[in-house]
């Protein structure tokens, strides 16, 4: 992992965001079982920006040493407002962390080896697989891809 790249730990208000920051290659974490002010503690402790939609912080939580507050509802807007502050590699690592575990994909060396863990269409269609190697997710470049590509798209125009 390339520890200059940003790190973010999100609050329950910007969920959807961090998703779409795991799509961009980023490191992005959230827990909804912490309080706010645990979640603070955490960026602070891990050198992590804290997004938050939450404007009133209340005084008796730690202050978040790398604040961005966020203003829209709309995720691919609140990409926007992020680039916009921290001019975000948006094209450099696409697809390259696990959207559930937000750990680094491998490659699969020998197609054959997902064959019985995708669909048949899948694996006659695609040649190159990734592998999450926490929960064993098998990812391919197909048309989520694109999709996904294209409405974050609207993010690079910034």
């Amino acid at each position: 992992m390339d520890e200059t790249r940003a790190r973010f730990m999100l609050d329950h208000m910007v969920i959807k965001l961090g998703k779409y920051l795991r799509v961009l290659g980023y490191d992005a974490v959230w827990d909804r079982a912490h309080r706010t002010h645990e979640l603070i503690q955490a960026a602070n402790r891990d050198g992590r920006w804290f997004l938050t939609r939450n404007a009133r912080l209340p005084a008796e939580y730690p202050a978040p040493a790398r604040l961005v507050l966020l203003k829209s509802e709309d995720p691919v807007e609140q990409l926007r407002e992020l680039h916009a502050r921290l001019t975000l590699d948006l094209s450099g690592r696409l697809f390259s962390r696990c959207l559930r575990c937000n750990v680094d994909l491998v490659p699969v060396a020998d197609k054959a080896a997902v064959r019985e863990l995708v669909h048949p269409n899948v694996w006659q269609r695609y040649e190159q697989f990734f592998r999450c190697p926490e929960c064993g997710t098998v990812f391919w470049k197909g048309s989520h891809v694109r999709n996904t590509c294209r409405k974050l798209g609207l993010a690079r125009e910034t």
